[in-house]
């Protein structure tokens, strides 16, 4: 897997970012921090349905603003999943 991507090596799949998770991804929780860096930059962690709550809040609780956005090939019944405050894409 590569950390900088989340993504397994092995079939192309999103993984979560959460220590210890392997499950598939469905969410990206995308952050910054203000203090070291200026709105351009922004981290993207990978988020399954269990975790992506967790690692917004831990995020948010940090005052880094934080947004959760689906993961560009998520399945269009994954919205039904989906966090309070996720934005969810339509394809075109």
């Amino acid at each position: 897997m590569s950390a900088a991507t989340g993504v397994d090596a092995r079939g192309g799949v999103a993984v979560c970012s959460r220590a210890g998770c392997r499950a598939e991804a469905l969410w990206q929780v995308v952050w910054r921090n203000p203090r070291i860096h200026d709105a351009s930059r922004r981290k993207i962690w990978a988020a399954c349905a269990e975790h992506v709550d967790y690692l917004r809040e831990y995020l948010a609780s940090r005052a880094f603003p934080v947004e959760v956005v689906a993961m560009p090939d998520a399945a269009p019944d994954d919205s039904a999943n989906a966090p309070p405050d996720a934005t969810v894409k339509a394809d075109s």
